[in-house]
């Protein structure tokens, strides 16, 4: 099994949920992240409207799910395509080795707990 978390902009969330859930998984978790990478950081205006700075970091979001490795390839295409537009910032992806999965209500593990 291996654990996919995505980190995308905050405005291409609800096409990566529903790309990651066409392709497969069946569940994901999702968090709202502040960041730093390659993406240009916006500016903002001061509280009265006079002085602008730019931001110290970008609003993102990280999309997780642990799915089977025959699955893998597949969602990471779905991602890729549905986050993409093209510009520095459209996000990562990050593959890592499950070792076990234990469902704390049905007391299933590894693939059947998913």
């Amino acid at each position: 099994m291996k654990r996919l978390e995505t980190i995308v902009r905050s405005d291409k969330l609800p096409d990566v949920v529903n790309a990651i859930r066409s392709a497969g998984a069946k569940g994901v978790t999702v968090t709202n992240i502040k960041g730093q990478g390659s993406a240009e950081r916006p500016m903002i205006r001061s509280g009265r409207g006079t002085a602008q700075f730019r931001a110290e970091y970008n609003d993102m979001d990280s999309v997780m799910t642990v799915v089977d490795d025959s699955e893998v390839s597949e969602i990471i295409s779905a991602i890729t395509q549905s986050a993409y537009t093209g510009k520095n910032g459209d996000g990562i992806v990050i593959v890592t080795d499950v070792v076990q999965v234990v469902n704390i209500a049905s007391q299933k593990t590894d693939s059947s707990a998913l």
